[in-house]
């Protein structure tokens, strides 16, 4: 760990699970942070399952938490894909080629238990520092800092704002205002810049199987992903807007139920269906399913990272992993620049600009496979919900072969996965064992400094 005890401090704002993650990464590189959460509790039961892949398990060991999260959560060891009047048409291998080729197959977690290891597993000093009911209304740079501003009239300085503040992001909206107030001429992004084409009803309930089962259930224009944990089970109900859209749409309880009753009679699993679990439902929400890249990453001493610069679809789970690469990438960055500032006030604007513009470029590059992802999760979306004749006819026909599966897994999936960074100032025995080795080795560059 750096020792510089710099003044220089990271303003984060939002306190889930991509806020927490930089909470991690930046206390183990001893960078001083404070996270501003909107929310009155950092933990909620809300929410449904996040997917961890094993590039992700490494970071989650660097932050010294994976022996914590593992027996919360469900590897996922068996897929099978149906139709919405219950024909099994593939039983297939992905997970188990996963778990050869990485040293573990993906995870399924409670967000809400997630969040709240990862909370716990920070020290009570940097807990201290993760502050909630604290909403970001206004953001003030200067050349030597930021000012945070909240709805409650409390005011936090610092030299960065790190917006993880999800897909509808008020950094990312403040850093646009400031973007176009200095320069109303200047192209960028819209106020939302992401597109939906599909609506989404996720929710938790009683687990109704073993657990470890990650099925999806296909059809015209809805489809389903099902996955079974320890104690919870956990749906994403995926249907096809009439038209895409960017509009934020705020649904009620009596369209959730709708919209619900569409898929009651939909399997879940061989003897499950929605309607078995849907008065059972330990929470559920609705919303519409975004997807994009925004163009611009940051803006003087402000930085984006997780949703609130990509979205993509929940199909394939990357959505959380690619958050934690932001962070990784980024602290890496930080750290360096950090360490090789004249004093101890850090990098002033004009190196800060330049070193977040090649983070989004490192994230955009092929080195990463954001983009790539970003294509795939869609893909496979429009794939299960059948959403022309020729995604019909793949799913239904070609993807549904193993040796398809395995082509695609060993080829696309596999190079993808090993080009997953982790923080190179963070020495842990590598955990993730499997027949294909990782580009980044668990303690690279701390081979390097010795």
């Amino acid at each position: 760990m750096s020792s510089s005890n710099s003044p220089f401090k990271a303003i984060i704002v939002g306190g889930g699970p991509i806020g927490l993650a930089a909470a991690h990464a930046l206390h183990l590189a001893d960078i001083d942070f404070v996270v501003l959460e909107r929310r009155p509790a950092i933990f909620e039961d809300r929410g449904a399952s996040l997917i961890v892949h094993p590039h992700t398990l490494r970071v989650l060991h660097q932050f010294g938490i994976l022996d914590e999260l593992l027996p919360r959560g469900a590897e996922l060891k068996h897929h099978l894909s149906f139709t919405a009047d219950g024909h099994v048409f593939s039983e297939g291998n992905r997970y188990r080629l996963i778990r050869e080729n990485h040293g573990h197959g993906p995870v399924a977690f409670h967000r809400a238990e997630l969040i709240e290891i990862m909370y716990n597993g920070l020290p009570k000093p940097a807990k201290e520092k993760i502050l909630t009911d604290k909403k970001l209304t206004s953001i003030t740079t200067t050349q030597d800092g930021v000012t945070a501003t909240c709805a409650d009239g409390s005011v936090f300085h610092g030299s960065i704002v790190i917006g993880a503040d999800g897909v509808y992001s008020r950094t990312r909206q403040v850093m646009r205002n400031l973007a176009l107030k200095e320069n109303s001429t200047r192209p960028w992004d819209p106020p939302h810049p992401y597109t939906a084409t599909y609506q989404l009803i996720y929710g938790s309930f009683p687990s109704p199987s073993p657990a470890g089962q990650g099925y999806d259930t296909q059809s015209k224009g809805k489809s389903i992903m099902y996955f079974s944990g320890p104690e919870r089970g956990w749906f994403f109900l995926y249907k096809r807007l009439a038209r895409p859209t960017s509009d934020r749409t705020n649904y009620t309880e009596k369209e959730i139920d709708a919209l619900a009753a569409e898929f009651a009679e939909f399997p879940l699993t061989k003897t499950v269906k929605v309607k078995d679990v849907w008065p059972r439902m330990l929470g559920a929400g609705l919303t519409n399913l975004d997807e994009g890249i925004a163009k611009h990453w940051s803006f003087g001493r402000i930085v984006l990272v997780g949703d609130a610069c990509h979205k993509m679809t929940t199909h394939l789970g990357l959505g959380f992993n690619h958050g934690i690469q932001d962070v990784v990438v980024l602290c890496n960055s930080l750290r360096k620049a950090l360490q090789a500032a004249p004093d101890r006030m850090g990098p002033d604007t004009e190196a800060l600009t330049g070193l977040f513009e090649k983070y989004q470029a490192v994230r955009m590059s092929s080195v990463c496979s954001l983009e790539g992802d970003v294509l795939k999760s869609g893909l496979e979306t429009r794939l299960h919900a059948w959403h022309n004749v020729w995604s019909y006819l793949l799913s239904w026909y070609l993807l549904a072969l193993n040796v398809v599966e395995n082509l695609f897994m060993r080829f696309v999936m596999a190079p993808e996965f090993r080009k997953g960074q982790v923080l190179d100032y963070v020495t842990r025995e590598e955990r993730m064992k499997g027949k294909i080795s990782w580009i980044y080795p668990m303690s690279y560059q701390a081979k390097k400094e010795d």
